[in-house]
């Protein structure tokens, strides 16, 4: 068992010895205690706290679903030559999430209209407010899962609630030595989410904050496309191939390119076929053809520190406003320049990881499209984060986000309801944020959140508003709970 109070060095060496052996190893972004189980290591070998990773936590995560340190079941000797009849784990991959919210918006649930109908005026409490089943770990010494499924009791923004699956991926990896000091790892997977494959917590899928209540106002501000359809959010199937070269004295320079392709997909939500569920403003089609994706990211290990710098782009083509394959179709092309410092200090257990990630999309509508005021625009998000870890068990972060671009009262005053927010259909949003966290239990985190809007769908002093509401009308309080087993 690896302790915390290893050597961040010596964890490298670890890794790095175990994947030239041949011995695959595997994570999520999660801190699934599937994977503890299986690797009998402790969550803070690879996570300064779920989902946020380590450096080792990325090589874990960069090389598969696969580890383990258990006993497999025994090979079958056949009469007639060796065969292996099974070579599974003797423990359960299976892992059960739990997250709970309680959530205060200044001026209620009125401020957002129509959308959450049947939500209590205020002070909405979901307990549970969805429950993940994981699925996760080796399948074949070669081969990984990451398979999650979520039941939700709905919600502001979630529909009625059910059973869909969330994030998930199935990798192929395996890693290559070359010389004393280059390791390259390449892999093929499948996944439903753009980004789910990245190994920095700059990227939609596991930027902060990580987790917000379905009552909370961050998840009526409109995005791109790509941070939208984060968690599985668009109904997506992906096929893509990695490759990661570790080089250089104490393998401390990373580079990571990743390429994928997104179709439609069905899954398992009430509407199967159905586009995505939008109530940010955006078209609510399926894909018109196929998404590709494409990252490029480079990282420096030094001592205690270690950098990332970043860039993504994935041009989409969606059907404007139907869930069958005509009518217009508008582009979406997203592109992203990200960049992430982290400092572990492993003998105390405290940390600080700041992340930065700005996404701009370019947008251009067909011809006769119902969701767009424009024929072209752009929208603008920025993501500004830090997280600071005592000892593993309390936590302060915070950040700052910001969302701009061009006004589009068709796009973003709510074609979902009736309710309309700035006059002239502005995206524009900014607010601060800062959340206090505690964990008894490293699968266990208590966590309370504030956000304080300066300006909220273009939305600054009650005046500029159609509804009479101001942006503090929008402030959020939210408690938030985790539990794993």
């Amino acid at each position: 068992m690896i302790s915390r109070s290893m050597d961040f060095k010596k964890k490298k060496l670890i890794v790095a010895l175990a994947a030239v052996g041949g011995m695959a190893l595997s994570s999520s972004a999660w801190a699934l205690p599937s994977f503890a189980r299986q690797t009998g290591w402790s969550c803070a070998a690879c996570h300064t706290s779920y989902p946020q990773l380590t450096p080792m936590g990325r090589m874990f995560k960069l090389l598969g679903f696969t580890t383990t340190n258990l006993q497999r079941q025994q090979k079958l000797q056949a009469k007639f030559g060796n065969s292996v009849g099974v070579l599974i784990s003797r423990v359960s991959q299976f892992s059960i999430f739990l997250q709970a919210s309680a959530t205060n918006v200044a001026g209620g649930q009125a401020v957002f209209g129509g959308t959450n109908a049947g939500a209590s005026p205020n002070n909405n409490v979901q307990f549970p407010q969805q429950v993940s089943l994981f699925y996760a770990g080796e399948i074949t010494p070669h081969i990984g899962d990451f398979l999650h499924l979520t039941y939700s009791g709905g919600g502001s923004g979630t529909g009625g609630g059910g059973f869909s699956f969330d994030d998930s991926s199935i990798v192929w990896t395996h890693p290559w030595k070359f010389g004393t000091n280059n390791l390259l790892v390449t892999g093929v997977d499948v996944n439903n989410t753009p980004t789910a494959m990245d190994l920095w917590n700059t990227t939609p899928d596991w930027q902060a904050p990580f987790f917000t209540s379905d009552y909370s106002s961050m998840g009526h501000v409109p995005q791109p496309f790509i941070v939208n359809s984060a968690g599985a959010a668009f109904p997506l199937a992906g096929l893509g191939a990695y490759a990661a070269d570790i080089f250089g004295p104490n393998k401390a320079n990373w580079l990571y390119a990743d390429a994928d392709v997104y179709t439609n997909a069905q899954g398992t939500q009430i509407n199967p076929v159905g586009g995505f569920a939008n109530f940010n403003g955006g078209p609510n089609g399926r894909l018109s053809g196929a998404a590709p994706y494409v990252r490029l990211a480079y990282q420096h290990d030094w001592g205690n520190w270690n950098w990332e710098v970043g860039a993504y782009g994935m041009w989409s083509s969606v059907y404007d406003n139907t869930v069958t394959k005509n009518g217009p179709v508008d582009q979406l092309d997203d592109y992203d320049l990200d960049t992430q410092l982290q400092w572990l200090n492993i003998n105390d257990n405290n940390n600080l990881t700041v992340r930065a990630a700005w996404v701009n999309e370019q947008q251009r509508f067909g011809a006769g499209n119902n969701s767009s005021s424009l024929s072209s625009g752009n929208l603008n998000s920025f993501n500004l984060n830090a997280t600071y870890w005592y000892h593993d068990r309390y936590a302060l972060q915070g950040g700052y986000r910001n969302v701009w671009g061009s006004a589009n009262p068709g796009l973003y005053n709510n074609p979902n309801s009736n309710f309309t927010y700035s006059a002239n259909g502005s995206p524009d949003t900014s607010n601060e944020w800062i959340e206090a966290s505690y964990l008894p239990w490293w699968n266990t985190r208590f966590s309370m959140r504030y956000v304080v809007y300066n300006k909220f769908r273009g939305i600054g002093a009650p005046s500029s508003s159609t509804s009479g509401y101001g942006a503090s009308s929008y402030n959020t309080l939210e408690l938030l709970a985790w539990i794993a087993y």
